[in-house]
């Protein structure tokens, strides 16, 4: 027989490690995306966060700003000089000038209280105006009121009593106009219709101007890390930012800035503030690279441990296979697994190796036993003959004595025969009590013809338990006994055998000619437990190994003795029980 005979190996084992290295780098890829996107999604709510904090003070201070702004402006609505002004009086030249400088002086002294400011003018439906600046510049002369400025114009009277605010760039003013005064450096215009005519061109407009700086001052504290806060008008309109330059441009929301808005209660207007992604995603991608360079070291971690870890789970699986190939082709013979990897997986070789070993010892075990069976078997063809020459013998010998009228040998060698006969040719264990009962007829009237006819025997047994199934020869003995330690030539002793039947087969054997002391009843027990050849109780000890060894704990024997009955064998066993032999 080949030994170990090489199994064409399988691929299982890349399968394996390939799936595995597959599925955690799936896994870890995975998580890795959900941790970074969660870390992007973290950072943008703690900026959300911070920026709304700073968002509600800083329309506080814009709120101030504009609403000192406009009680400026409603304050010179009942301006002596401002309606001098406006309705053109005094006539003179001179008057007109002190008129004018009153009115500077009244700005400038104004704007050193509020300081927000940066210019406030005065405009005629005409066109002349005159304007003061932070910085004590003064303007006086004509504007052209056309286009834009005379639509701004128009809305400042629609809205009246309130003020309209646009961003100064958009008064499109003419070269010569004061106004233009106003624009430098300013963010914001407000104008103020005196509201005293409904005729555009006979009214007359206050204006100020509220400088960038001031006006950034108001939102600063919502710009951070680099970002771009900026004032956003209904139109969608940058009036103000502070960081980039983006006034005038339209709001937009762009891949490359996280815009965090919050609308304000005034004018339809919003703050944002756009926060350059590149800033806070330094950290993120900070942390992404960390995280690739983990998972390139935890995946060729990963590859080593797969590949140590291959090669003790699947080495010892090969050779379990190559075993079981062997097994399953009837090859006994393999060798004894060596340490090749997982404790239980060794272990695992060494029982298939040992199974192995116990399969081919059965195996060798069952060939003795076959050929011990043969022999048997031969032996038993063989023994065959010897019942029949045994009884042949036994007529021949009774016709002899018979010739020679000698009708004692011959009745006895009748009743041997009937003694013998069932002996030899019934092999069961048991049969049935009527057959029992036959036996112990013909045993006794033989053990009589022995012993001289000095023992009596009773039987007591009902017709309906003649066909129970009954333990062969397990009385013969126990008769065999009352003869042998129970006969007297001075006296009839009588044998009194009992058979009773209910859930149990009950049998007593009485011998009224031997009486037992307590002490000897204990020595007939222990004789009888022990099973001695050299005992005189040999037939009691067959009777009880017989019993135990048909019935078990199910098959009983006792002893007692008293002066009146006697000496008394008990027996009960099962009646329905199938009789086996029970191994111990």
């Amino acid at each position: 027989m080949e030994k170990n005979k090489s199994v064409k190996r399988m691929d299982w084992r890349q399968k394996v490690l390939i799936s595995i290295l597959g599925s955690f780098i799936v896994i870890l890829s995975i998580l890795f995306c959900i941790t970074y996107h969660y870390f992007v999604k973290k950072i943008e709510t703690g900026n959300e966060k911070v920026v709304l904090m700073t968002f509600e003070q800083a329309e506080k201070n814009l709120k101030n700003v504009l609403e000192n702004a406009e009680l400026c402006l409603d304050k010179y609505v009942t301006n002596d000089l401002i309606w001098d002004y406006k309705n053109d009086y005094p006539e003179t030249d001179v008057e007109s000038n002190k008129l004018k400088v009153r009115i500077t002086d009244s700005f400038i002294d104004e704007m050193a209280v509020n300081r927000e400011l940066s210019a406030l003018g005065f405009l005629r439906g005409d066109g002349w105006g005159i304007v003061s600046s932070a910085f004590r510049k003064n303007r006086t002369g004509n504007t052209q009121i056309s286009g834009k400025l005379l639509k701004i114009l128009r809305q400042s009277k629609d809205v009246y009593p309130y003020t309209t605010w646009l961003p100064s760039w958009e008064l499109n003013l003419n070269n010569d106009s004061p106004l233009r005064l106003m624009t430098q450096n300013a963010s914001l215009i407000g104008i103020k219709a005196l509201g005293e005519n409904s005729e555009l061109e006979k009214d007359g407009y206050l204006i100020v101007a509220v400088s960038e700086s001031n006006l950034q001052s108001t939102y600063r504290s919502v710009a951070f890390d680099d970002s771009t806060a900026v004032l956003v008008d209904g139109n969608n309109q940058i009036i103000s930012n502070v960081g980039e330059d983006l006034l005038g441009e339209q709001l937009e929301t762009g891949n490359d800035t996280q815009n965090i808005e919050y609308a304000l209660d005034i004018y339809d207007w919003k703050l944002c503030d756009m926060i350059p992604k590149q800033e806070y995603m330094k950290d993120a991608k900070d942390i992404r690279n960390f995280g690739v360079l983990m998972c390139l070291a935890a995946i060729l971690s990963t590859v080593f441990v797969s590949i140590v870890w291959s090669r003790k789970y699947t080495r010892p699986i090969e050779l379990l296979m190559r075993n079981m190939h062997h097994v399953r082709r009837q090859e006994f013979e393999i060798d004894k697994p060596q340490k090749l990897g997982w404790e239980e997986l060794d272990q695992l070789n060494e029982e298939l190796y040992y199974t192995a070993q116990s399969i081919k010892d059965y195996i060798e075990r069952l060939k003795l036993v076959e050929k011990k069976k043969t022999e048997e078997e031969l032996l038993a063809l063989q023994y065959q003959m010897n019942p029949h020459f045994l009884l042949n013998s036994l007529n021949s010998i009774r016709w002899m004595a018979m010739m020679t009228n000698n009708k004692i040998v011959a009745d006895t060698l009748v009743t041997l025969g009937k003694i013998i006969t069932p002996m030899l040719r019934n092999p069961s264990l048991t049969w049935k009590i009527e057959n029992e009962i036959e036996f112990l007829e013909n045993y006794v009237a033989m053990m009589q013809l022995r012993f001289s006819h000095d023992m009596e025997y009773n039987l007591s047994c009902s017709k309906e338990c003649y066909d129970l199934e009954f333990p062969r020869l397990i009385l013969q003995p126990l008769i065999e006994n009352c003869f042998v330690h129970g006969s007297s030539r001075g006296e009839i002793r009588t044998i009194n055998v009992i058979i009773e039947c209910d859930d149990f087969i009950d049998v007593k054997v009485i011998n009224s000619g031997v009486f037992f002391t307590k002490t000897q009843l204990e020595e007939i027990y222990i004789k009888m437990q022990t099973a001695s050849k050299a005992s005189d109780h040999i037939g009691m000890s067959n009777v009880y190994k017989r019993l135990n060894l048909l019935y078990g704990d199910l098959g009983k024997m006792t002893v007692e003795s008293n002066e009146k009955c006697g000496f008394i064998v008990e027996v009960s066993f099962p009646k329905t029980a199938k009789c086996k032999i029970i191994i111990r």
